[in-house]
């Protein structure tokens, strides 16, 4: 039996041509001496088993690199639970792996995790600028000053926010420079 079927005719159909032709051999029909396979199956097979080989090393490829572009986010994830400043760039990590080829099911439950974390503290940030906002209204700097002190930073605020932030934090210094700059201003009085 062979398994040629590109070349246009089929085993079976010169099989059945001998047979009205009459060829037997020992009392039984000549079967078909054709080639397992022609030329043509022979470069459809090559090209699909390197269609399937290539397909494995891509997969293998995306994997990889999946890995560890998780493994760099994990690393910068843990480095930044000491050093808060770096929560923007977690994020980025984070979401510079949407456009990776694959991602496992435990790396997604991860990145969705993480990025729901800094989502969080984003509004954490919201929040507390808002407190200090509406300390400023009540014209209570010195609370407003205060509540930022107790937070790392405007690292997730958009610029706008920053810029208010910073502008709440400048009231410090300034508080800052004013108490440094009475006792001077009294033992200049008192040396006259």
């Amino acid at each position: 039996m062979a398994f040629s079927f590109l070349n246009g005719k089929s085993p079976f159909d010169e099989a059945e041509e001998k047979l009205e032709r009459g060829e037997v051999v020992n009392g039984k029909p000549k079967l078909p001496q054709a080639p397992v396979m022609g030329w043509q199956d022979g470069v459809f097979l090559v090209v699909i088993i390197a269609a399937i080989f290539g397909g494995y090393q891509y997969y293998q490829h995306a994997k990889q690199n999946s890995a560890d572009s998780f493994a760099r986010c994990d690393a910068l994830y843990v480095a930044s639970e000491t050093d808060a400043m770096k929560l923007p760039e977690v994020e980025a990590c984070y979401d510079s792996t949407w456009d990776l080829g694959f991602v496992s099911d435990s790396m997604e439950v991860i990145r969705q995790n993480r990025l729901g974390e800094i989502s969080d503290k984003r509004n954490a940030q919201k929040d507390i600028l808002q407190d200090a906002k509406d300390a400023l209204l009540d014209k209570d700097t010195v609370k407003a000053v205060s509540i930022l002190d107790a937070y790392k930073g405007p690292m997730l605020l958009n610029v706008g926010d920053k810029s208010d932030w910073d502008m709440i934090g400048g009231f410090k210094k300034a508080e800052a420079e004013k108490v440094e700059a009475a006792p001077a201003a009294e033992t200049a009085e008192s040396a006259k």
